[in-house]
């Protein structure tokens, strides 16, 4: 009958539900691990998820959509409760008795916490023993094991809906720094030519910040994992005892119930610290960054008297030029432009990226980029290229670049106030923007500069009211 009993227990196990611990009821297979549920156990297990879930017993990522009803287990289950019903009446037919005396265990002892028969209380180890019907002691210690299993239970719950708000937690945050990873990507492409190292820099950081956020995802899982598998074996233990005839169940009862207060705490630590999020926005802020990088290449650009032609002022602090009324009587050395009123600056650049911003107005005629040192000062200068110019015009109401062998009309939607110039030299390109709207207006691209000086290039027909400023 023992045997037999035992394996009536083991059919109950396995038609026991492994998140309530209770028989199935309405019990749904899912097809991707073969394990079987309530199925509200999984609703509410599963809560607000959508889409692809985990099974709460091996953690396999399904889809809670393919949930297949079983209707051989919810068969078995009626022929396994009655099973169930008939082994528990034969364990509580059989009943206890003492080994000393061969009499029934009728009585309990408090102070030892065992079954005992009537003679075993008139006993001498017994005396002035506080001892109760067996009955009452086996209801006792049931009520007080069914409330500490009530208390289990919701522990379960609550760590299981942490594990869930968790995993839902580290994905959004996973969807953020992805979202914050498009954003550095797509900024990178439009700025590819000056940003290539810190493209890399900053998705070195996502990814450090992703491997942190798994990390603390994972050992959290963990940890929790552990305070379940505990919760589990307490519980089923408590299950047990519950389950068992009167004798069995008050044998050694303390040690169950010493486990019940031994357990870990329930508590639920901070896995993502609020410090978390601040980090990848702020890790990812490419305004800022883009600021501070373009700074890093903005030259200081002052003009050089002695290349200024003669008509041309200057002012005292070198950042802006104006037409004079006449020549200035100034001597005619080399350096000195003396045809074209123009002016190079002193800055040289061999190398890198640099840019410098000039202040133009609305009005006048003039001309800005880069020129070659070695650029041709006596006499009339085409502007080209080919000639070692890189610039763009304002004739009129028209703005060209100086291309060869025909200047080429800018499209404009509104005419600039402030130019910038931008030089990479080793990319062999020279570009120009409103650097009020940032708008592209022209490049030159693919030049060779064959390793010689480049210097900003100015030249001023006309300023009218408004002379050039060097921002």
């Amino acid at each position: 009958m023992a045997a037999a009993g035992g394996h009536i227990q083991n059919l109950c196990d396995e038609a026991t539900c492994s998140i309530c611990l209770e028989y199935f009821k309405d019990p749904v297979i899912i097809p991707e691990c073969g394990h079987n549920f309530c199925r509200s156990c999984l609703v509410q297990c599963w809560g607000k998820l959508e889409g692809e879930v985990s099974c709460p017993q091996c953690r396999e990522t399904v889809q809670q959509n393919n949930l297949i009803p079983n209707r051989q287990l919810a068969n078995l289950l009626q022929l396994i409760k009655n099973l169930s019903v008939q082994g528990r009446k034969e364990e509580e037919r059989k009943g206890g008795v003492c080994e000393e005396h061969q009499e029934p265990l009728k009585l309990f002892c408090k102070v030892h916490e065992a079954p005992i028969c009537v003679v075993c209380d008139r006993s001498r180890i017994h005396e002035n023993h506080k001892v109760i019907p067996l009955k009452e002691a086996l209801e006792e210690y049931k009520g007080e094991i069914c409330s500490h299993l009530e208390i289990l239970r919701k522990e379960r719950e609550e760590i299981l809906a942490y594990q869930a708000a968790l995993d839902k937690e580290s994905k959004d945050l996973l969807k953020l720094t992805e979202t914050e990873r498009l954003k550095t990507v797509e900024k990178f492409r439009e700025l590819r030519q000056f940003l290539e190292e810190q493209e890399k820099r900053l998705l070195t950081h996502v990814e450090e910040v992703e491997k942190e956020i798994a990390g603390r995802r994972d050992e959290q899982l963990a940890g929790l994992f552990r305070k379940l598998s505990s919760l589990e074996r307490i519980i089923q233990e408590m299950e047990e005892k519950r389950q068992q005839p009167a004798n069995e169940l008050l044998q050694d009862v303390r040690r169950t119930l010493e486990r019940y207060e031994e357990r870990e705490s329930p508590e639920k630590p901070l896995a993502f610290p609020p410090e978390l999020r601040n980090r990848i926005l702020e890790s990812c802020d490419l305004n800022r960054l883009m600021e501070n990088t373009v700074k890093q290449w903005e030259a200081n650009v002052t003009l050089d008297p002695d290349t200024a032609h003669p008509s041309l002022i200057l002012s005292e602090d070198r950042k802006s030029l104006s037409r004079g009324d006449k020549p200035q009587a100034l001597p005619d050395n080399p350096e000195r432009f003396n045809a074209w009123p123009s002016v190079l600056g002193r800055e040289a650049f061999t190398a890198g990226r640099h840019f410098w911003e000039v202040t133009v107005g609305s009005g006048g005629r003039w001309a800005l980029g880069v020129a070659r040192k070695s650029l041709q000062r006596k006499g009339v200068i085409p502007l080209s290229p080919e000639r070692g110019v890189w610039a763009v015009w304002k004739l009129g109401e028209e703005y060209l670049a100086c291309t060869s062998p025909v200047s080429s009309p800018l499209s404009l939607r509104e005419k600039p106030r402030r130019m910038r110039v931008t030089l990479d030299y080793e990319g062999g390109r020279v570009s120009f923007s409103d650097a009020d709207s940032g708008a592209e207006l022209y490049t030159f691209s693919g030049a060779s500069f064959s390793g010689e000086t480049l210097l900003p290039f100015f030249l001023l027909w006309e300023n009218y009211k408004t002379p050039l400023i060097i921002s």
